[in-house]
């Protein structure tokens, strides 16, 4: 069966597959991916000298920062992907031993 068909007990037109299906943690995660993006390229943020770390000059260690926050977000985005992926297999799990237990 391929992602993108749905199984009997589903509604018509709806994909089996969450990934599909559009959450708010969903959006947060895009949010959270665009802003490890976007806040290291604003140069305003960046064009300067001081302060120095180590004698290193403001955008050198400013920009080696953001790897490790950029690192950080990535893995709360796939925290959070794997939670509510974890929700919905604990769901649906629920849902289909329910219907098992109304059959007998």
């Amino acid at each position: 069966m391929n992602s993108r068909q749905t199984n009997a007990g589903d509604p018509p037109g709806q994909p089996t597959d969450p990934r599909w299906k559009l959450t708010p943690t969903k959006y947060a995660v895009a949010a959270i991916l665009l802003v490890g993006i976007v806040v290291p390229l604003l140069v305003p943020t960046y064009a300067r000298v001081e302060p120095r770390l180590l004698g290193f000059p403001f955008f050198y260690w400013y920009q080696l920062v953001w790897v490790f926050i950029a690192a950080g977000l990535c893995g709360l985005s796939f925290w959070l992907l794997k939670r509510e992926r974890a929700s919905y297999v604990r769901a649906r799990s629920e849902q289909s031993g329910l219907s098992d237990g109304n059959r007998r």
